[in-house]
């Protein structure tokens, strides 16, 4: 039995791949983990899917263990992993709150390594992580420092992971998209007085995004950047200094820090 993994699958990205992966991979069975229970109980009657519902807030030791104790009971044979959970402000040091920031580490960083490192024992040859990165993790970005430093981390580890795993016969990509319609957007720039972009324009659809990351985790590449616009922003990363790109990003803020 084919099961695919899907955290932060109450909406957005995670919403997004459970309905595509139901499409074209085959899979028999999913598992959905969230903190919003009512969310992910009406996408599996939306899809008509077989699915476990584990409420857990992954930022939490205990949300963590949520995960554990059902993989350690039921010893699937996973074929997906897609860690979608996410979290992410805009602001400086002095605007973030330290339980923001902690927050913004702990899921991440850390729930994203501890649920790949305690499900790959369970993942089948020819299985895929998809581990969600962000256009925003190639280069410093000031006053979204914390979420941008933290998908930096998920590049290189996935990177280095897909290296780690193939000789079980796995692989594994880091998804870069830009900036994509979904709540995380609003929830993002949602307070007053907080330093955040005056535009995030071309905003792309989940849709769009996620079937290129689809295509390109079945093909086995370990970085997806998916579309013209992020892919010359990659480019363009590489090429000029990182002072400079900082300060053309500080350009397009509300206002100077």
């Amino acid at each position: 039995m084919a099961i695919a993994i899907i955290t932060g699958a109450s909406s957005g990205i995670g919403e997004e791949f459970a309905r595509q992966l139901h499409l074209s991979e085959g899979i028999d069975e999913f598992w959905f983990v969230a903190r919003r229970r009512d969310r992910m109980e009406a996408l599996r009657d939306r899809l008509g899917v077989k699915a476990k519902i584990i409420t857990a807030d992954l930022a939490t030791e205990a949300g963590i263990n949520e995960v554990r104790n059902a993989l350690s009971e039921e010893k699937p044979e996973v074929k997906y992993l897609v860690n979608a959970a996410g979290f992410g402000n805009f602001g400086t040091f002095e605007e973030l709150p330290e339980d923001e920031v902690v927050k913004m580490i702990d899921l991440n960083v850390k729930a994203l390594v501890l649920i790949t490192h305690i499900t790959i024992p369970y993942m089948v040859k020819g299985g895929r992580i998809i581990e969600l990165g962000s256009g925003s993790c190639f280069t410093p970005l000031p006053a979204f420092n914390i979420y941008a430093s933290s998908k930096s981390f998920v590049l290189h580890y996935t990177k280095a992971l897909n290296f780690e795993i193939k000789k079980h016969g796995l692989r594994a990509t880091c998804f870069c998209p830009g900036w994509v319609e979904t709540e995380f957007l609003g929830k993002a720039t949602a307070r007053e007085g907080v330093t955040a972009p005056k535009s995030m324009k071309p905003l792309l659809s989940c849709e769009s995004v996620v079937k290129r990351c689809v295509r390109a985790s079945r093909r086995g590449r370990a970085m997806c950047v998916t579309n013209w616009y992020t892919k010359l922003q990659h480019v363009l990363f590489k090429l000029v200094p990182d002072p400079l790109l900082s300060r053309m990003w500080l350009g397009m803020l509300n206002k100077k820090i």
